[in-house]
Protein backbone atom coordinates (compact mmCIF):
# COMPACT_ATOMS: atom_id res chain seq x y z
CA UNK A 1 0.00 0.00 0.00
CA UNK A 2 1.24 3.50 -0.75
CA UNK A 3 2.80 5.07 2.31
CA UNK A 4 0.51 8.08 2.59
CA UNK A 5 -1.94 9.42 5.09
CA UNK A 6 -3.89 11.43 2.53
CA UNK A 7 -7.60 10.76 3.01
CA UNK A 8 -9.48 10.35 -0.27
CA UNK A 9 -12.84 9.32 1.17
CA UNK A 10 -14.06 10.25 4.64
CA UNK A 11 -17.46 9.23 5.98
CA UNK A 12 -18.40 10.65 9.39
CA UNK A 13 -21.53 9.73 11.39
CA UNK A 14 -23.53 8.93 8.25
CA UNK A 15 -27.16 8.19 9.11
CA UNK A 16 -29.82 7.43 6.53
CA UNK A 17 -33.41 6.78 7.60
CA UNK A 18 -36.02 5.39 5.22
CA UNK A 19 -39.72 6.03 5.70
CA UNK A 20 -41.78 8.22 8.03
CA UNK A 21 -43.86 7.85 11.16
CA UNK A 22 -46.91 9.93 12.04
CA UNK A 23 -49.04 10.15 15.15
CA UNK A 24 -52.74 9.93 14.31
CA UNK A 25 -55.50 9.36 16.82
CA UNK A 26 -53.02 8.26 19.45
CA UNK A 27 -51.50 5.69 17.12
CA UNK A 28 -48.22 5.68 15.22
CA UNK A 29 -48.72 5.23 11.48
CA UNK A 30 -45.90 4.37 9.11
CA UNK A 31 -42.44 3.02 9.74
CA UNK A 32 -38.89 4.35 9.99
CA UNK A 33 -35.98 2.07 9.11
CA UNK A 34 -32.30 2.93 9.54
CA UNK A 35 -30.43 1.95 6.36
CA UNK A 36 -27.22 3.27 7.91
CA UNK A 37 -26.61 4.48 11.44
CA UNK A 38 -23.62 6.58 12.56
CA UNK A 39 -21.37 5.02 9.89
CA UNK A 40 -17.80 6.31 10.16
CA UNK A 41 -14.62 5.30 8.29
CA UNK A 42 -11.99 6.74 5.98
CA UNK A 43 -10.13 5.47 2.92
CA UNK A 44 -6.55 6.50 2.23
CA UNK A 45 -4.97 7.31 -1.11
CA UNK A 46 -3.63 4.27 -2.95
CA UNK A 47 -5.34 1.58 -0.88
CA UNK A 48 -7.97 -1.00 -1.71
CA UNK A 49 -10.61 -0.79 0.99
CA UNK A 50 -13.08 -3.64 1.34
CA UNK A 51 -16.65 -3.09 2.53
CA UNK A 52 -18.24 -6.27 3.89
CA UNK A 53 -21.70 -7.24 5.01
CA UNK A 54 -24.61 -9.46 3.93
CA UNK A 55 -27.63 -8.24 1.99
CA UNK A 56 -29.52 -5.60 3.94
CA UNK A 57 -26.57 -4.69 6.17
CA UNK A 58 -26.26 -1.15 4.77
CA UNK A 59 -23.53 -1.46 2.14
CA UNK A 60 -25.51 -0.17 -0.84
CA UNK A 61 -27.14 2.59 1.25
CA UNK A 62 -23.69 3.79 2.26
CA UNK A 63 -22.32 3.70 -1.29
CA UNK A 64 -25.32 5.50 -2.79
CA UNK A 65 -25.05 8.11 -0.06
CA UNK A 66 -21.39 8.67 -0.93
CA UNK A 67 -22.44 9.21 -4.55
CA UNK A 68 -25.19 11.63 -3.38
CA UNK A 69 -27.87 9.48 -4.98
CA UNK A 70 -29.43 9.31 -1.52
CA UNK A 71 -29.80 12.33 0.76
CA UNK A 72 -28.59 11.61 4.29
CA UNK A 73 -30.21 13.06 7.40
CA UNK A 74 -27.09 13.17 9.58
CA UNK A 75 -23.34 13.15 8.98
CA UNK A 76 -20.76 14.43 6.52
CA UNK A 77 -19.04 12.82 3.55
CA UNK A 78 -15.87 14.14 1.94
CA UNK A 79 -14.78 12.74 -1.43
CA UNK A 80 -11.42 13.80 -2.89
CA UNK A 81 -11.40 16.64 -0.37
CA UNK A 82 -14.80 17.96 -1.50
CA UNK A 83 -18.24 17.92 0.08
CA UNK A 84 -20.13 15.03 -1.50
CA UNK A 85 -23.36 17.03 -1.95
CA UNK A 86 -22.26 20.57 -2.83
CA UNK A 87 -19.62 19.30 -5.27
CA UNK A 88 -21.37 16.17 -6.54
CA UNK A 89 -20.91 16.88 -10.26
CA UNK A 90 -17.23 17.80 -9.91
CA UNK A 91 -16.62 14.64 -7.90
CA UNK A 92 -18.33 12.35 -10.42
CA UNK A 93 -15.99 13.56 -13.16
CA UNK A 94 -13.05 12.32 -11.10
CA UNK A 95 -14.26 8.91 -9.99
CA UNK A 96 -15.54 5.68 -11.50
CA UNK A 97 -18.64 4.03 -10.09
CA UNK A 98 -20.11 0.59 -10.67
CA UNK A 99 -23.39 0.01 -8.79
CA UNK A 100 -24.61 -3.48 -8.04
CA UNK A 101 -27.76 -3.08 -10.16
CA UNK A 102 -26.56 -0.82 -12.96
CA UNK A 103 -28.68 -0.42 -16.07
CA UNK A 104 -27.45 -0.04 -19.64
CA UNK A 105 -29.25 1.13 -22.76
CA UNK A 106 -30.26 -2.15 -24.40
CA UNK A 107 -30.14 -0.83 -27.99
CA UNK A 108 -26.62 0.59 -27.63
CA UNK A 109 -23.55 -1.47 -28.30
CA UNK A 110 -20.72 -1.52 -25.78
CA UNK A 111 -18.62 0.64 -28.10
CA UNK A 112 -21.43 3.20 -28.44
CA UNK A 113 -21.76 3.40 -24.67
CA UNK A 114 -18.02 3.94 -24.28
CA UNK A 115 -18.10 6.71 -26.90
CA UNK A 116 -21.08 8.33 -25.17
CA UNK A 117 -19.46 8.32 -21.72
CA UNK A 118 -16.23 9.58 -23.31
CA UNK A 119 -18.12 12.73 -24.29
CA UNK A 120 -19.01 13.24 -20.62
CA UNK A 121 -15.78 12.09 -18.99
CA UNK A 122 -12.81 11.63 -21.30
CA UNK A 123 -11.38 8.14 -21.42
CA UNK A 124 -7.70 7.40 -20.98
CA UNK A 125 -7.19 6.03 -24.51
CA UNK A 126 -4.07 4.00 -23.78
CA UNK A 127 -5.53 2.46 -20.63
CA UNK A 128 -8.86 1.75 -22.34
CA UNK A 129 -7.14 -0.14 -25.15
CA UNK A 130 -5.34 -2.25 -22.55
CA UNK A 131 -8.65 -2.97 -20.81
CA UNK A 132 -10.26 -3.99 -24.10
CA UNK A 133 -7.47 -6.53 -24.62
CA UNK A 134 -8.14 -8.04 -21.18
CA UNK A 135 -11.94 -8.14 -21.19
CA UNK A 136 -13.37 -10.58 -23.72
CA UNK A 137 -16.77 -8.98 -24.31
CA UNK A 138 -17.68 -8.19 -27.94
CA UNK A 139 -18.25 -4.42 -27.82
CA UNK A 140 -19.93 -4.41 -31.23
CA UNK A 141 -22.93 -6.36 -29.93
CA UNK A 142 -25.98 -4.59 -28.54
CA UNK A 143 -26.32 -4.76 -24.77
CA UNK A 144 -29.63 -6.67 -24.99
CA UNK A 145 -27.85 -9.58 -26.67
CA UNK A 146 -25.12 -9.91 -24.01
CA UNK A 147 -24.99 -12.40 -21.15
CA UNK A 148 -24.94 -11.23 -17.52
CA UNK A 149 -21.18 -11.71 -17.31
CA UNK A 150 -20.55 -9.76 -20.51
CA UNK A 151 -22.80 -6.92 -19.34
CA UNK A 152 -20.73 -6.81 -16.16
CA UNK A 153 -17.58 -6.47 -18.25
CA UNK A 154 -19.11 -3.53 -20.11
CA UNK A 155 -20.00 -1.94 -16.77
CA UNK A 156 -16.42 -2.35 -15.58
CA UNK A 157 -15.06 -0.83 -18.80
CA UNK A 158 -17.33 2.18 -18.34
CA UNK A 159 -16.22 2.63 -14.71
CA UNK A 160 -12.51 2.20 -15.44
CA UNK A 161 -12.17 3.88 -18.85
CA UNK A 162 -11.11 7.32 -17.60
CA UNK A 163 -8.59 5.81 -15.15
CA UNK A 164 -10.19 7.83 -12.34
CA UNK A 165 -8.59 8.91 -9.08
CA UNK A 166 -11.15 6.94 -7.08
CA UNK A 167 -13.09 3.79 -7.93
CA UNK A 168 -16.27 2.86 -6.06
CA UNK A 169 -17.24 -0.69 -7.00
CA UNK A 170 -20.26 -2.62 -5.74
CA UNK A 171 -19.89 -6.38 -6.32
CA UNK A 172 -17.61 -5.84 -9.35
CA UNK A 173 -16.93 -9.52 -10.14
CA UNK A 174 -20.59 -10.59 -9.98
CA UNK A 175 -21.23 -12.78 -13.01
CA UNK A 176 -17.58 -12.99 -14.07
CA UNK A 177 -15.95 -16.36 -14.58
CA UNK A 178 -12.94 -17.20 -12.34
CA UNK A 179 -10.34 -16.35 -15.00
CA UNK A 180 -11.89 -12.96 -15.76
CA UNK A 181 -12.24 -12.23 -12.03
CA UNK A 182 -8.54 -13.04 -11.59
CA UNK A 183 -7.62 -10.71 -14.46
CA UNK A 184 -9.72 -7.98 -12.90
CA UNK A 185 -7.92 -8.42 -9.57
CA UNK A 186 -4.61 -7.87 -11.37
CA UNK A 187 -6.01 -4.65 -12.86
CA UNK A 188 -6.96 -3.42 -9.39
CA UNK A 189 -3.52 -4.21 -7.96
CA UNK A 190 -1.80 -2.35 -10.81
CA UNK A 191 -4.07 0.66 -10.32
CA UNK A 192 -3.24 0.63 -6.62
CA UNK A 193 0.49 0.75 -7.48
CA UNK A 194 -0.22 3.94 -9.44
CA UNK A 195 -1.81 5.55 -6.39
CA UNK A 196 -5.45 5.08 -7.42
CA UNK A 197 -7.84 4.48 -4.54
CA UNK A 198 -10.41 1.69 -4.66
CA UNK A 199 -13.48 1.25 -2.45
CA UNK A 200 -14.77 -2.26 -3.00
CA UNK A 201 -17.96 -3.87 -1.73
CA UNK A 202 -18.05 -7.63 -2.17
CA UNK A 203 -19.70 -10.81 -0.92
CA UNK A 204 -16.69 -12.78 -2.13
CA UNK A 205 -14.44 -13.01 0.92
CA UNK A 206 -11.73 -14.77 -1.07
CA UNK A 207 -11.66 -11.73 -3.35
CA UNK A 208 -11.44 -9.31 -0.43
CA UNK A 209 -8.66 -11.31 1.16
CA UNK A 210 -6.74 -11.40 -2.13
CA UNK A 211 -6.82 -7.69 -3.00
CA UNK A 212 -7.82 -5.50 -0.03
CA UNK A 213 -5.52 -3.70 2.40
CA UNK A 214 -8.20 -2.86 4.97
CA UNK A 215 -11.81 -3.83 5.49
CA UNK A 216 -14.86 -2.46 7.25
CA UNK A 217 -17.60 -4.83 8.38
CA UNK A 218 -21.12 -3.42 8.56
CA UNK A 219 -23.98 -5.11 10.40
CA UNK A 220 -27.55 -3.84 10.77
CA UNK A 221 -26.50 -0.47 9.38
CA UNK A 222 -23.62 0.00 11.83
CA UNK A 223 -19.87 -0.37 11.39
CA UNK A 224 -18.66 -3.03 13.80
CA UNK A 225 -15.04 -3.25 12.69
CA UNK A 226 -12.41 -1.42 10.62
CA UNK A 227 -9.14 -3.31 10.41
CA UNK A 228 -6.31 -4.26 8.09
CA UNK A 229 -6.77 -7.68 6.49
CA UNK A 230 -3.43 -8.80 7.92
CA UNK A 231 -4.19 -7.72 11.48
CA UNK A 232 -7.71 -9.10 11.27
CA UNK A 233 -6.43 -12.53 10.35
CA UNK A 234 -3.53 -12.68 12.81
CA UNK A 235 -5.26 -11.47 15.95
CA UNK A 236 -8.72 -12.93 15.67
CA UNK A 237 -9.25 -16.65 15.07
CA UNK A 238 -6.88 -19.55 14.50
CA UNK A 239 -7.67 -23.01 13.18
CA UNK A 240 -5.95 -25.86 15.03
CA UNK A 241 -5.73 -29.53 14.04
CA UNK A 242 -4.46 -32.04 16.60
CA UNK A 243 -3.69 -35.76 16.27
CA UNK A 244 -2.94 -37.39 19.59
CA UNK A 245 -0.80 -40.51 19.93
CA UNK A 246 -3.69 -42.24 21.73
CA UNK A 247 -7.44 -41.79 22.16
CA UNK A 248 -8.70 -38.20 21.96
CA UNK A 249 -12.13 -38.79 23.53
CA UNK A 250 -11.23 -37.70 27.05
CA UNK A 251 -8.96 -34.96 25.80
CA UNK A 252 -11.77 -33.52 23.68
CA UNK A 253 -13.83 -32.84 26.79
CA UNK A 254 -10.88 -31.22 28.57
CA UNK A 255 -10.05 -28.99 25.60
CA UNK A 256 -13.60 -27.68 25.45
CA UNK A 257 -13.11 -26.19 28.92
CA UNK A 258 -10.19 -23.97 27.81
CA UNK A 259 -11.18 -20.29 27.65
CA UNK A 260 -9.52 -19.67 24.29
CA UNK A 261 -11.34 -22.53 22.53
CA UNK A 262 -14.43 -21.47 20.57
CA UNK A 263 -15.36 -24.83 19.07
CA UNK A 264 -14.15 -28.43 18.81
CA UNK A 265 -15.05 -30.93 16.11
CA UNK A 266 -13.81 -34.51 15.87
CA UNK A 267 -13.06 -36.07 12.48
CA UNK A 268 -13.59 -39.74 11.66
CA UNK A 269 -9.84 -40.35 11.92
CA UNK A 270 -9.77 -38.95 15.47
CA UNK A 271 -8.34 -35.56 14.53
CA UNK A 272 -9.61 -32.70 16.70
CA UNK A 273 -10.36 -29.54 14.73
CA UNK A 274 -10.41 -26.47 16.95
CA UNK A 275 -11.14 -22.79 16.52
CA UNK A 276 -9.41 -20.65 19.11
CA UNK A 277 -9.62 -16.93 19.74
CA UNK A 278 -6.89 -14.72 21.15
CA UNK A 279 -3.70 -16.04 22.73
CA UNK A 280 -2.78 -19.64 21.85
CA UNK A 281 -0.43 -20.03 24.84
CA UNK A 282 -3.18 -21.52 27.02
CA UNK A 283 -3.76 -24.32 24.51
CA UNK A 284 -0.04 -24.91 23.92
CA UNK A 285 0.58 -25.12 27.68
CA UNK A 286 -2.16 -27.76 27.97
CA UNK A 287 -0.85 -29.69 24.96
CA UNK A 288 2.67 -29.82 26.43
CA UNK A 289 1.37 -32.32 29.00
CA UNK A 290 0.13 -34.78 26.38
CA UNK A 291 1.63 -36.93 23.64
CA UNK A 292 0.89 -35.39 20.24
CA UNK A 293 1.35 -37.11 16.90
CA UNK A 294 0.74 -34.02 14.76
CA UNK A 295 -0.19 -30.38 15.43
CA UNK A 296 -1.11 -27.69 12.89
CA UNK A 297 -1.98 -24.07 13.77
CA UNK A 298 -2.91 -21.55 11.08
CA UNK A 299 -4.69 -18.23 10.81
CA UNK A 300 -8.36 -18.50 10.01
CA UNK A 301 -9.66 -17.42 6.64
CA UNK A 302 -11.43 -14.10 6.30
CA UNK A 303 -14.66 -16.07 5.89
CA UNK A 304 -14.22 -17.67 9.33
CA UNK A 305 -13.63 -14.25 10.87
CA UNK A 306 -16.54 -12.68 9.03
CA UNK A 307 -18.92 -15.40 10.26
CA UNK A 308 -17.68 -14.86 13.80
CA UNK A 309 -19.01 -11.29 13.72
CA UNK A 310 -22.36 -12.37 12.24
CA UNK A 311 -23.22 -15.12 14.67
Amino acid sequence: MNKTNQIVLQVSNLTKIYGYEYKFGGKIIGRRIAGASDVTFDVKKGEIFGFLGPNGAGKTTTMRSIMDYLRIQVGTISVLGLDHHRNALSIRKRLGYLPDDFGLYDNFSGEELLNYTDSLRHANKEFLQKLKSIFRVDLKQKIKSLSTGNRQQVGLLLALASKPELLILDEPTSGLDPLMASNFHKILKNLKKEGITIFLSSHDLTEVQAVCDRVAIIKDGKIILVESVHELRTKSIQNVRINFSNSATRKENEIKKLKSVISVEKSNDGTLNLKIKGDSNELISWLSRHEIHRLTIEDASLEDIFLQYYR
